[in-house]
């Protein structure tokens, strides 16, 4: 069956920090479980890969088989912690197949952390993943957070230490932040508000070159090359931490991107973000797209750096629980689009009744977008992936927090 939404253009010219954009409601094109919308720019397929998925709040599709096609890695169970493992990625129908990584870290306990990352760590081609040895946000979220990387050897996992932070883990960034051809590592922890910096001098030897602590710092980053000088830079809850270059010990200058991410007070749900950076014109410096993960009555916005100053533009001016934000060329046309959607689990206590997960389909200048609805019942740290290798760019759908199913939105454009 086929949703579509027809509704009237509405079209309006506004003014918003320097800058003149179109805000425009078109079709809204909508996808329901089992259901393909028929668009003739873009269109998605859904299908369940996972029916026993148990606090997802950390999970990643990559390729960690080495088939072309990619698995989904994840940490079970994160609100008491679990074991990380992945589900091998197929394109037929069904259930995807469990792998176990590892049941406990080497050092005895569980995993649990807010997020996951995997990457060729160790520069020999295939995929590796990082681990937090951790007894999980709700049992205890002071508990010290001890990291691991496990390295992918044919099949074999072998376990490397990294280092501790005081903390549970909110978010995991790879970089190689020294050029020194070896993947470094930031981790931002929320019960202590603290920024670490991991330096690999090896396998086994990763030196913290930074430690912030400041009480502003929670959920949401991200890396990339800010001002162009080749040296990958950090944005942490709102906040640019500029790389110094090759000295990662030297001061990382600092600059407030925009109060409205930082200056919240109340409960655990303040300086909540989601945060995605991409170089999305091509000079080579990333741009910034925020919003608020956890509250209602925030924007979907995207920042770049013109000269001194940062200029933003409003793709849309309010999505509550913001809990996914990927920018990727959906559509194939040469702009990057903005995948950005509202967790079901977190909306309901926010009294919503909205949980629509959407495309903001780039009109080809950077300022204007159009969205395009392709679920209506939530999504939590969606991410983004080309899974089966044929050219366009695929979602993973994990409905909210608590969700114990998975799902793929398979782009049918190809």
């Amino acid at each position: 069956m086929t949703i579509k939404q027809k509704q009237p253009i509405i079209l309006a010219i506004c003014i918003l920090g320097g800058f003149i954009y179109s805000c425009k409601e078109d079709k809204k094109k909508v996808l329901n479980e089992s259901d393909e919308t028929i668009s003739k720019e873009l269109a998605f397929a859904q299908r369940k890969i996972v029916d026993s998925a148990k606090f997802w709040w950390a999970h990643t599709p990559k390729d960690v088989t080495g088939d072309g096609i990619a698995d989904v890695l994840f940490i079970n169970n994160n609100a008491s912690g679990g074991y990380l493992g992945f589900y091998k990625g197929q394109k037929e129908d069904g259930l995807w197949e469990l792998n176990i990584i590892s049941e406990t870290p080497t050092t005895g306990g569980l995993f649990a952390s807010g997020d996951l990352e995997a990457k060729d760590i160790d520069s020999d081609g295939d995929i590796d993943v990082i681990a937090v040895r951790h007894p999980g946000e709700w049992t205890d979220a002071g508990a010290s957070a001890e990291l691991f990387w496990y390295e992918n050897n044919t099949g074999e996992w072998i376990s490397h230490s990294i280092g501790v932070v005081p903390d549970a883990v909110k978010d995991v960034s790879f970089a190689d932040f020294d050029n020194d051809g070896k993947m470094d590592l930031s981790i931002l922890t929320f019960d202590e508000h603290t920024l670490s910096i991991f330096k690999q001098n090896a396998a086994d030897n990763w030196e913290r070159v930074q430690f912030i602590q400041n009480d502003f710092l929670h959920e949401g980053m991200d890396v990339g090359d800010i001002n162009n000088d080749g040296y990958p830079d950090i944005v942490a809850t709102g906040m640019v931490y500029y790389n110094p270059g090759a000295t990662l010990t030297n001061d990382w200058p600092t600059e407030n991107l925009d109060e409205m991410w930082n200056n919240q007070e109340g409960d655990w749900s303040r300086n909540g973000t989601k945060t995605f950076m991409r170089d999305v014109d091509g000079d080579g410096k990333t741009e910034i797209y925020m919003a608020h993960s956890e509250r209602a009555g925030y924007p979907l916005i995207a920042y770049k750096k013109v000269g001194s100053k940062w200029e933003s533009r409003v793709i849309k001016d309010s999505i509550p629980a913001c809990h996914t934000l990927q920018v990727y060329d959906f559509d194939l046309d040469g702009d990057f689009d903005v995948l950005a959607g509202i967790n079901y689990g977190r909306a309901v206590n926010l009294d919503k009744t909205n949980f629509d997960v959407s495309i903001f389909l780039n009109q080809g200048d950077y300022m204007n977008y159009e969205e395009m609805v392709i679920e209506k019942d939530g999504i939590y740290n969606g991410q983004a992936l080309d899974y089966d290798n044929d050219g366009d760019i695929d979602i993973f759908r994990y409905p909210n927090h608590e969700s114990k199913d998975f799902y793929i939105l398979e782009n049918k454009l190809n």
